[in-house]
């Protein structure tokens, strides 16, 4: 397993987070997520032998937001 850390903008309130938490939810290979709209960040668990962290960026920026840091 693997931590990704993204910094994300676009986020305006804890609904926004919780969207995020829930297209990151269905997502295989994640196994699990929280999503902070107050830090304006994501950490998400991952298995990298099914899930890349290309695809976690992709999976959160298909729903309007915008990732501008992953560590």
């Amino acid at each position: 397993m693997k931590t990704l850390v993204v910094a994300i903008e676009g986020m305006h309130c804890d609904g926004c987070a919780g969207t995020i938490q829930g297209l990151l939810a269905v997502e295989d290979g994640i196994k699990a997520s929280t999503v902070s709209f107050k830090e304006g960040r994501a950490r998400v668990l991952y298995d990298p032998a099914v899930i890349g962290e290309s695809r976690i960026v992709a999976a959160i920026e298909k729903a309007g937001y915008k990732v501008v840091s992953a560590a």
